[in-house]
């Protein structure tokens, strides 16, 4: 079950209560007893392994997924090449031996908070002895995250100042949100596969992009999940205004005849993101989608976002990834 917002914030708070210094309770409301001190955490995955590089990459033990040496040039080389994990889970079943050997004093996870994760974090901290935190996703409430999480890894300066700069993406989203309503809606369709059939609607954590950015997403209800699997017929039936890619390969599929039929083709109305270190829209859902908030808006509505996104972006990856981008990586990731 997943705690109403004020209830959770206030169960989270005690942990810095005196009297119960050493309990969390997460956001799907389950008490965890976590260390007085922490100094080695292991990310459930790679949403969580970004969110934790951010905040405390000194105490990472490693990657759920190394990042690809593209990816590593955009990083700090400290930490980007710390060891691959292996996966909490495999066959149903905790990987106790491995989760032990890499010795974390807790497991965080972050994205969705249902039953589904919420039964798999207890398991794994069953099997293991070690806690396991699992944290709301939702990309609009990263600031608060970042100032909890900061004061159960005793990272709180740095925290502060994430979650400042997390709440400047968050709050230029919200002051455009009347001008882009009143430019009329967009229908807009996620191509997430490179073949282009595997999308995200807005009840999906994937899918927090477009939706904050008030696109209307074509493919809801088209199913449940994180991911929904649609047809050729499915996306012609909808024939979007725009298509939005955070997938390279997906250039490729454009080519084909099945989409190159589509009006958002034909009319140059296909967005590729930024992919490195990370995807601005999604792959994984983290934070580093805050900057694809801006990305989407001045894609989509030029009109209303005539603010520098060069100058954006060079601040989100100071701030967040702590690497100064040259004009030539710069260049590239908004050619």
């Amino acid at each position: 079950m997943q705690l109403p917002r004020p209830l959770w914030l206030a169960l989270f708070l005690l942990f810095a209560s005196p009297a119960d210094a050493r309990s969390v309770v997460d956001a799907t409301g389950r008490t965890v007893r976590v260390p007085d001190r922490i100094d080695r955490v292991m990310p459930a995955g790679q949403p969580a392994a970004v969110l934790l590089y951010t905040l405390t990459p000194e105490k990472m033990v490693g990657w759920p997924h190394t990042p690809s040496a593209a990816a590593r040039a955009f990083l700090q080389p400290a930490f980007s090449a710390l060891l691959e994990l292996a996966p909490l889970v495999r066959e149903g079943k905790a990987q106790s031996e491995q989760i032990r050997a890499a010795k974390p004093d807790v497991i965080v996870d972050y994205g969705s908070t249902s039953s589904r994760y919420a039964e798999r974090a207890t398991m794994v901290q069953e099997a293991t002895g070690i806690p396991v935190l699992l944290i709301d996703g939702k990309l609009e409430r990263t600031p608060e995250i970042y100032r909890l999480l900061g004061q159960v890894l005793g990272a709180e300066k740095r925290a502060a100042d994430l979650a400042d700069a997390a709440e400047h993406f968050l709050a230029i989203t919200r002051q455009k949100t009347d001008a882009r309503r009143a430019a009329g809606p967009i229908r807009a369709y996620y191509a997430r596969s490179a073949d282009g059939l595997t999308t995200a609607t807005s009840a999906s954590s994937l899918g927090d992009v477009l939706r904050l950015v008030n696109l209307t997403n074509v493919a809801d209800g088209a199913g449940a999940g994180e991911l929904v699997h649609v047809t050729w017929d499915q996306v012609h039936g909808w024939e979007p205004d725009a298509i939005l890619t955070n997938n390279p390969e997906f250039s490729k599929a454009q080519e084909k005849p099945e989409w190159a039929e589509l009006r958002a083709v034909t009319q140059q109305h296909v967005y590729s993101a930024p992919a490195l270190p990370f995807g601005w829209i999604d792959e994984p859902p983290s934070v580093n989608r805050l900057i694809g908030l801006l990305w989407a808006g001045h894609a989509l509505y030029p009109a209303i976002y005539p603010d520098d996104l060069r100058a954006e972006a060079q601040d989100f990856y100071r701030r967040f990834y702590r690497v100064d981008l040259d004009p030539e990586q710069l260049g590239a990731l908004l050619r």
